[in-house]
C-alpha cells in the first residue's frame, strides 16, 4: 500500500528533535516489520457530530479505538489516502492527544461522513468514521413559490391535479412529513371545494370534492403548506390559483318571459315593435347572445323580423288587423357555444285598427225559445238568425254574395269551427244557419263573431261577438266511474249503517231531467232483504242485521236512469264484503279430556291435545289456550303448561306418584282475538312404575329357639311394604343362601319363618 504519512511528533530520537516524515513512515515500516512480518492491527473507531456546529466543536478522541490496556500510544500518524483532504480541510486531529475537533461548520447536506486511517507508533492503526448528523436547519422548499391550474367548470368531482412535492435536504423525520391545504376566502361553515391526497410513493395531487361554478367565483386562491418533523416545525408554503375555465353550462336568459306591443296595422314595414333582451353570464361565445324568430312555432308567414344581434323586432311585411288581430311570435335566444343553448320567449303583437266608422251589424234570433239557442238536433241548414248590414259610410250597402270591390259591406262570420255558416238573402240581409252536426256534451257554447267590412280605403269594419248556447237532448246515458265497485261492512253494524255512495253522472245539460240521475237495486232477494240505496244520493246502507257465518258476501247490480223521455240507464256491479265481528265464542270439541301419564315422564312429553274453534274470522276466530291448577282462573298449573297456539298438553316437571298428586284437575281457558273464551276441564292420572324397592319395617330381626324345637315351628314373621301400587307394589320373601339358610324356610307371602329341621342345628 503506497500511501503517504502524515502527522506529528514522535519523542525521544536522537538530540530530542522531531524525525521528519519520512523517518516517521520508515519507523512505522520498521516497527511493522518488527512484530514479525504479519499485518498491523487495525481498529474501528465511530463518531458523530451535529451539523452547524461552531469551529473546534469536540468530536471526539482517536484513543478511545484503541483496546484497553493498550498504553499510551505515543502520538498518531493520518493517513493521505485518495479524497482525506477534505478530512483535513473540515478537521482538526491533535496528533499527540488523538483529540478530533471541527476545523468549521459542517453541512450534512454536504458532506454526511468522513473516514481516515490514524496510526499509533507502535503500530496499530485505528479506521475513523465520522457520520454527519442532521438537523433541522432547512425548511421544506417547493420547487416554485406560485403555480396556477387551468380546471374546467364541468370538471366532476374526484378529478385530481398532480402538484410539485415540497423537499427538504434534511433527512429523516427532518423531511417533509406532510402537507395541509388553506383556502383563502373561503366562507366560514361551507363545505371546501378541494382536498389533498398524498402519500408515499404516490404524488402530491389536489382533488376536486365539489363541481365548480365559474360564474360564481372565476378564481380560488389555496395555500399549500408542507412541514417536516422537527421541533419547532419548519414549513414551506406553494400559492396555487385555480382558475376556473368556463363552459358552456347556461342558457341565454330574457329578462321577461313575455314581451307585449302594440302597433297600428298601418305601420310601415322596417317599424320597430320592440326590444328583447337575452343574459347569458357564460364567457366569450359562450356568452355571445343571437336572436332569431322559431318560424316553425310561429310567424309563417314572415310578417316579422329580428336583428340577430341587438334583439330589435321590427315589422317585415304590412299588417291586416281583420285578418289577424294579434300575433304571438316566439324568438329564441341561441348562445355560441359548440353545444349552444337556446331559451324563447313569447311576443304577443296587437295589431291596432285605424278605421273611423264602422258598419252596424243587427240581429233578429229564429229560434224556438227566440234568443241565441239551438237544438243539438237541429238539421243542416236550419235557420238560427237573420242578420243585416248597414254602414253610415257613403256607399255603405250590402254587396250581393257578401262583398264587392267597390263600397258594398262584407259580412264574415268567425268562429264556430264550421258548424254554422252565413247565407246571403238579399242586400245587406243574412241569414246564420245551421253547417255542421252539433253535440252539447261535446261542445255546449260557440263564440262567434259576425264581422262586417265596407269597402273603403282604408276600408271599416264592425264586429258583432254571437254567443250560441245548444240545447240539450236526451242523447247521453248516464254513467259511473267504473264498472264494479267494492265495500266492506261489519256484521255488527245495525240497519241504517252507510255503506258506500255511489255517483253516476249524465252528460246531458246540467239541472234538465235529462241530467237527473236515480238509482236503484237488483239482485237476489237474500241480498235485497240486506241493503237499500237512495235513489236521489246513491248512498247504500244497511236495511236488516248483517251475519258474516250466514253470508259473507253480498252481490247486486246498480241501476242508474236519467229523467228523459225515454229514460236512459246504465248499471255497475256492487260487492259488498261482510267483515267479521267477534259474535261467536271458542267451543270445545269436548267439555272433559282425559289422559294419563307415566310418572317420573321427561318434561316436555306432551300426553294429550284439546281443540276449540270460533265460527268468527281473522283475529276474532284465532283461539289462545290457557291452563289453569283445579277448577278454577286463580294459579296457572305448575306441572303441566298448554301450547296457546296448538292446545298441546305437556308435562313441565318431574312428577313422582308416590310424592304428588295421583290425579291432577285442570282447567283450560280458551280465548279468541275479540276476549270471548270458554273453558273445558282436564283430568290426568299419574300411572305407577316400578321405582320404589321394599323396605323392612326392621333392620334387624332377633329371635330364639332350641334344639328341641319342632320342624314348621314358626319363629318369626318379617314384614317388607313397598310404596309401588298394583304389582309393582306386592312384595314376596325368600331367604338369602348362607350357612344357615337351609335350617328354615320363609313364607312367600307373609314373611313368616319357620324351623325346618332342627335336629342338625
Amino acid at each position: 500500500m503506497a500511501r503517504r504519512l502524515r502527522g506529528g511528533r514522535c519523542r525521544g530520537g536522537r538530540g530530542g528533535g522531531p524525525p521528519t516524515g519520512r523517518a516517521l513512515a520508515l519507523l512505522v515500516l520498521l516497527r511493522l516489520c518488527a512484530a514479525g512480518g504479519g499485518a498491523a492491527p487495525v481498529y474501528n473507531l465511530s463518531l458523530a457530530v451535529d451539523e452547524g456546529l461552531p469551529a473546534e466543536t469536540l468530536v471526539g478522541d482517536i484513543r478511545a479505538g484503541l483496546p484497553a490496556g493498550a498504553g499510551p500510544p505515543g502520538g498518531f500518524l493520518l493517513s493521505e489516502g485518495s479524497g482525506e483532504s477534505a478530512v483535513l480541510a473540515d478537521f482538526h486531529v491533535q496528533p499527540e492527544t488523538g483529540i478530533i475537533r471541527t476545523a468549521r461548520r459542517l453541512d450534512r447536506e454536504r458532506r454526511a461522513r468522513y473516514t481516515f486511517a490514524a496510526a499509533t507508533l507502535r503500530g496499530e492503526v485505528v479506521q475513523v468514521e465520522i457520520a454527519v448528523t442532521d438537523v433541522n436547519d432547512h425548511p421544506p422548499r417547493f420547487p416554485r413559490d406560485c403555480l396556477q391550474l387551468n380546471v374546467s367548470e364541468l370538471s366532476p368531482p374526484g378529478t385530481a391535479f398532480r402538484l410539485p412535492g415540497a423537499r427538504d435536504p434534511d433527512a429523516g423525520r427532518f423531511g417533509t412529513q406532510g402537507y395541509a391545504l388553506l383556502e383563502e376566502g373561503a366562507a366560514a361553515g361551507e363545505p371546501p371545494l378541494f382536498q389533498l391526497r398524498y402519500g408515499r410513493p404516490e404524488p402530491l395531487e389536489l382533488v376536486l370534492l365539489r363541481r365548480l361554478d365559474r360564474e360564481r367565483a372565476e378564481t380560488h386562491r389555496l395555500v399549500v403548506e408542507a412541514w417536516d418533523g422537527g421541533s419547532p416545525r419548519r414549513r414551506g408554503r406553494l400559492r396555487v390559483s385555480v382558475r376556473v375555465l368556463d363552459e358552456n353550462d347556461n342558457a341565454p336568459a330574457f329578462s321577461r318571459g313575455e314581451y307585449r306591443a302594440r302597433l297600428r296595422e298601418d305601420a310601415p314595414p322596417g317599424t320597430a315593435v320592440c326590444r328583447l333582451r337575452a343574459t347569458d353570464p357564460d364567457l366569450g361565445a359562450n356568452g355571445e347572445v343571437r336572436y332569431a324568430i322559431n318560424r316553425r312555432q310561429s310567424d309563417p308567414d314572415g310578417y316579422f323580423a329580428v336583428e340577430e344581434r341587438s334583439g330589435v323586432l321590427r315589422l317585415r311585411r304590412p299588417l291586416d288587423r281583420e285578418a289577424r288581430a294579434l300575433h304571438r311570435l316566439v324568438v329564441e335566444a341561441r348562445d355560441g357555444g359548440a353545444q349552444p343553448e337556446v331559451s324563447s320567449a313569447v311576443v304577443s303583437v296587437a295589431v291596432l285598427d285605424v278605421n273611423d266608422n264602422r258598419p252596424a251589424i243587427r240581429l233578429l234570433y229564429l229560434t224556438e225559445s227566440g234568443g241565441p239557442r239551438v237544438s243539438e238536433g237541429a238539421r243542416l241548414g236550419d235557420y238560427v238568425a237573420r242578420v243585416s248590414v248597414s254602414d253610415a259610410d257613403e256607399g255603405g250597402e250590402a254587396a250581393e254574395g257578401g262583398g264587392s270591390e267597390g263600397g258594398g259591406i262584407a259580412l264574415a262570420l268567425l268562429g264556430g269551427d264550421g258548424a254554422f255558416a252565413l247565407r246571403p238573402a238579399g242586400a245587406g240581409v243574412f241569414f246564420l244557419c245551421v253547417a255542421g252536426p252539433l253535440d252539447r256534451e261535446s261542445r255546449d257554447l260557440y263564440e262567434l263573431r259576425l264581422v262586417a267590412t265596407d269597402g273603403g280605403a282604408p276600408p271599416l269594419s264592425a264586429e258583432e261577438p254571437l254567443l250560441l248556447r245548444v240545447a240539450d237532448l236526451n242523447d247521453e246515458a248516464p254513467a259511473f266511474p267504473q264498472p264494479h265497485y267494492r265495500a266492506a261492512v261489519s256484521e255488527a253494524a245495525s240497519p241504517g249503517t252507510a255503506v258506500l255512495r255511489l255517483s253516476a253522472s249524465d252528460a246531458d245539460e246540467p239541472g234538465s231531467p235529462n241530467a237527473e240521475v236515480r238509482y236503484a237495486l237488483e239482485g237476489e232477494p237474500a241480498a235485497l232483504a240486506l241493503l237499500r240505496i237512495d235513489a236521489r244520493s246513491g248512498a247504500v246502507s244497511t236495511r236488516a242485521r248483517l251475519d258474516r257465518e250466514r253470508q259473507a258476501a253480498l252481490e247486486l247490480r246498480v241501476v242508474a236512469r236519467d229523467g228523459g223521455r225515454p229514460p236512459r240507464a246504465a248499471a255497475c256491479r256492487l260487492s259488498v264484503r261482510v267483515e267479521d265481528a267477534n259474535d261467536n265464542e271458542p267451543r270445545f270439541e269436548r267439555q272433559v279430556y282425559r289422559g294419563r301419564l307415566p310418572e317420573h315422564a321427561a318434561p316436555g312429553r306432551c300426553l294429550l291435545q284439546v281443540k276449540a274453534t270460533d265460527a268468527d274470522a281473522d283475529q276474532f276466530g284465532e283461539i289462545e289456550y290457557f291452563l289453569y291448577d283445579g277448577f278454577h282462573y286463580y294459579e296457572k298449573s305448575k306441572a303441566f303448561q298448554i301450547d296457546p297456539r296448538t292446545g298441546q298438553i305437556c308435562v313441565s316437571q318431574d312428577i313422582d306418584r308416590e310424592g304428588d298428586p295421583t290425579t291432577y284437575d285442570l282447567l283450560v281457558k280458551a280465548t279468541d282475538g275479540g276476549g270471548l273464551s270458554a273453558q273445558a276441564f282436564v283430568r290426568i292420572e299419574i300411572e305407577d312404575i316400578n321405582d320404589n324397592q321394599p323396605v323392612f319395617e326392621q333392620a334387624v330381626y332377633v329371635t330364639s329357639i332350641s334344639s328341641h324345637t319342632q320342624p314348621g315351628t314358626e319363629i318369626i314373621n318379617v314384614v317388607a311394604t313397598d310404596r309401588d301400587s298394583g304389582m309393582y307394589g306386592s312384595v314376596t320373601y325368600e331367604l338369602v343362601p348362607g350357612e344357615f339358610s337351609s335350617f328354615f324356610t320363609v313364607d312367600t307371602s307373609t314373611g313368616t319363618a319357620r324351623v325346618y329341621d332342627s335336629e342338625r342345628l
